[in-house]
């Protein structure tokens, strides 16, 4: 299952960051992780993280590809917005996706109606 490029979606992180086994494994084997800004946006703000904590997301996040928002990321974005009614932050984790091509790592099985794009929900379980 393991491939050499994935992006893991805000869920992935908090599961490897809790410390589940199988995604775990999958960031190990995997040498190139991506992820959107909108995952780093969305770890961080949130209220009930320490001060450790958020240097534990930082340091891992350093070592991942973040992928900011591009015309092109937008502009696809929109286009599955439109398409399958996500809310923003989960059409830019497909338009992003989309356009590194690469696997998306994600508990939310909504992106499986995105044409094209190729989910791994199942290591989340």
């Amino acid at each position: 299952m393991s491939g050499n490029r994935i992006l893991l979606d805000t869920n992935a992180f908090i599961y490897f960051f809790e410390g589940r086994k199988k995604i775990t494994e999958l960031v190990v084997q995997t040498p190139e992780i991506y992820y959107s800004v909108i995952s780093e946006i969305e770890l961080l703000s949130s209220t009930h993280l320490t001060d450790l904590e958020i240097i534990q997301i930082q340091d891992f996040l350093s070592f991942c590809h973040c992928i900011d928002l591009r015309a092109d990321i937008v502009a696809r974005t929109i286009e599955i917005r439109k398409q399958y009614n996500f809310k923003i932050p989960d059409a830019i984790i497909a338009a992003t996706t989309l356009n590194l091509a690469v696997p998306l790592v994600s508990a939310d099985v909504a992106f499986q109606r995105v044409a094209g794009l190729q989910l791994i929900a199942d290591i989340l379980t």
